[in-house]
């Protein structure tokens, strides 16, 4: 397990969680970490006595918050740092490694320390702007300052982060008086003492029809057969077009390799040809090979998915002109490619100016609304998809297409229910109306005797999806389990899957969502793509199979294509006849028993990126791994504590926390 993190409080008392002092990140320019933090997702095991250490941090939250407001406002005023805020400042600053993850894959005790400063620094704010009145500017300057004294970002960078979301985050502050920090970190963090408790951002719903198969059993499916569909999913390009081999790798920002960013005087810390582990996104070159290496090795293929995310990470100097130019030449580039084969994409939080934002369709601010970018796939898509799904796309980037009779897509805009998305803030009611257009739609596919598959940029689960919006999810897919044949996401770079299980009979697993990793490598990760094999008479997906390549080895040959090899054939490597619901749940239930064979799958998941393999993985960091899997809504423990007894029973060893 890891060394554990202390933070202490005004009073001297500490909350402890082990032995080391951890240093991370939230200001009210949480904006600012939101907005540069990787796409990582995992899940955090949770210590025995989680909830005796809950309500002594929440007392030493209460007195952080007091403390830190008096400590700043006298900074404020006196331009004059105190010893103590200085000490505050650093046991907030960001740990270098936590720029690539996701907030849910932070370490237990840094998230807890997070969720401290969050409240603290939001709270802060929220006063300087409501009672003490600060202007625009005067908060933005201080916030920035902020991101520069927590070395998030270069002094310039920092200022433009903030000029990118402060506008934004204002107009929710000031038009929803309400709105607490508790509230506001709740959302984002959604565990430990950031909980939601909020009942407008608690109690929504959507209408789910009455109908529909009982739930009797575990979900199965046909084995893999020779005249099964062939499909590409292509996820998480992160095309830079501001990449230049040997430009600096370890830059100290989170996103490296960049132009302007120079180069560095130790040719090692240099980017590599094909592209680099070290937080660093893709060269146009990287790109277009995955595209072309995809479509050369499965001519045969019937359809492609694309799950998002074409815009590159650095998010402080996006544009809307920028977004809009990586994007065309992006679908550019499957059209020549895949030239007439079907090509089914979905938005990515990334393609957004700014990053993450995806406002109500009746907020009408043009530097607010995401219109443009529903326009522009809208025209971009429209080779690929029927006339029918213009509306849709327009309205809120989502469609529905008949792909052939029994067949339907539905690709959704799910980037609304990230917990990154401020507007949330605003109105989380908001996110009902694609929901309830998700059911009706599926309400009229089972009509018609229609199978679906679901795509969507983030997946659904213990990550980063609001969890509200998630509850309300699980209805749809608990209600059409038998309609809904597979769900396909991205985001999390990860080579990873997700068992879906019935709310009401949690034994029985009725769905699985297929991740397909990602063609980038940020962070530590060598690019891939998956492959499915889809029953034609059921759409049910028998069997999935992960290409990739060493980015070590390619970098070590920059003069010549990187080689792509199998990573893995899953029914074959983890001996199975199917890859249905029963079938893997099956096997999680495996993995709770032979932590060798986790092990495999960690290795598979991570695409054996050679710092994964150098770090290693083992006890909790599998058990993390395994809980994932099977961990369908924030804060819902019970398949992980289920699984967790089995695991944690086999080898002590494996959790000696003095190794």
């Amino acid at each position: 397990m890891p060394r554990s993190v202390g933070v202490a409080g005004h009073s001297g008392a500490v909350i402890r969680f082990g032995d080391s002092m951890g240093r991370v990140t939230i200001v009210f320019t949480v904006v600012i970490v939101a907005a540069v933090i990787g796409s990582i997702a995992s899940y955090q095991v949770k210590p025995a006595n989680y909830e005796k250490l809950l309500e002594k941090q929440k007392k030493f939250d209460e007195a952080f918050e007091k403390e830190f407001y008096v400590e700043h406002t006298k900074y404020v005023e006196t331009g004059d740092r105190s010893e103590r805020l200085e000490e505050m400042f650093e046991h907030i600053r960001q740990k270098p490694d936590m720029f690539r993850l996701e907030m849910d894959n932070h370490p237990l005790p840094y998230l807890t320390a997070e969720c401290t400063a969050c409240r603290a620094l939001i709270t802060t704010y929220l006063t300087y702007r409501r009672v003490l009145g600060w202007d625009r500017d005067r908060i933005a300057e201080q916030a920035a300052s902020t991101c520069t004294t927590l070395n998030i970002l270069t002094a310039e960078n920092c200022l433009k982060i903030v000029n990118k979301n402060i506008d934004i985050l204002l107009y929710i502050i000031d038009n929803r008086p309400s709105l607490t920090a508790q509230t506001i970190c709740g959302v984002i963090f959604q565990s430990g003492t950031c909980v939601l408790e909020d009942p407008s951002f608690l109690n929504w719903s959507i209408n789910v029809a009455g109908g529909g198969r009982p739930i009797t059993g575990s979900k199965t499916s046909p084995n893999r057969a020779a005249g099964d569909l062939k499909i590409i999913h292509i996820t998480d390009v992160h095309y830079d077009p501001h990449y230049r081999t040997g430009y600096n790798a370890v830059c100290g920002e989170p996103c490296c390799c960049r132009e302007g960013q120079g180069i560095p005087a130790n040719p090692a810390n240099g980017a590599g040809e094909w592209g680099d582990y070290r937080d660093c996104d893709s060269p146009w070159k990287a790109v277009e090979d995955a595209v072309r290496a995809a479509a050369r090795q499965h001519p045969d293929a019937d359809y492609v998915y694309y799950t998002g995310d074409i815009i590159d990470h650095g998010v402080w100097e996006t544009t809307v002109a920028g977004n809009i130019v990586s994007m065309t030449r992006t679908y550019q580039l499957f059209r020549d490619v895949f030239g007439s084969k079907p090509v089914y994409p979905v938005l990515g939080n990334h393609e957004n100016n700014p990053t993450n934002v995806f406002a109500p369709s009746y907020i009408d601010r043009s530097d607010f609304s995401a219109r443009w970018l529903y326009d522009f796939s809208a025209d971009q898509w429209a080779s690929w998809l029927p006339a029918a799904t213009q509306q849709t796309i327009r309205q809120g980037g989502y469609y529905t297409a008949l792909v052939r009779p029994g067949f339907r897509i539905i690709g959704m805009n799910n980037n609304d229910a990230y917990t990154f998305n401020w507007w949330i803030l605003y109105d989380p009611a908001y996110l009902q109306a694609q929901l309830q257009w998700l059911h009706d739609t599926l309400l009229q596919a089972e009509a018609a005797g229609e199978k679906v598959h679901i795509l969507a940029h983030i997946p659904i689960g213990a990550g980063t999806s609001y969890r509200t919006w998630a509850r309300q999810y699980r209805r749809i897919l608990e209600r059409f389990w038998d309609v809904i044949t597979a769900q396909f996401h991205g985001h999390t770079h990860a080579d990873e899957f997700n068992v879906f299980y019935s709310l009401s009979n949690p034994q029985h697993a009725i769905s699985v969502g297929f991740n397909g990793g990602g063609t980038v490598p940020f962070s530590n990760y060598n690019p891939n793509y998956v492959v499915y094999y889809v029953n034609p008479q059921s759409y049910q997906v028998t069997d999935f199979e992960s290409w990739y390549f060493s980015l070590t080895e390619a970098n070590q040959n920059p003069n010549r294509n990187p080689i792509w090899m199998q990573l893995y054939s899953f029914s074959r490597d983890f001996q199975l006849s199917n890859v249905s619901p029963a079938s893997l749940d099956g096997l999680v239930r495996r993995f709770a028993s032979n932590p060798a064979e986790l092990r495999r799958y960690w290795e598979f998941k991570v695409k054996r990126g050679d710092p994964f393999l150098a770090a290693g993985c083992a006890g909790d960091c599998l058990l993390n791994h395994l809980c994932e899997i099977v961990t369908n809504e924030a804060n819902d423990d019970s398949k992980c504590n289920a699984l967790g007894a089995i695991f944690r029973n086999l080898d002590d060893e494996l959790f000696d926390e003095d190794k």
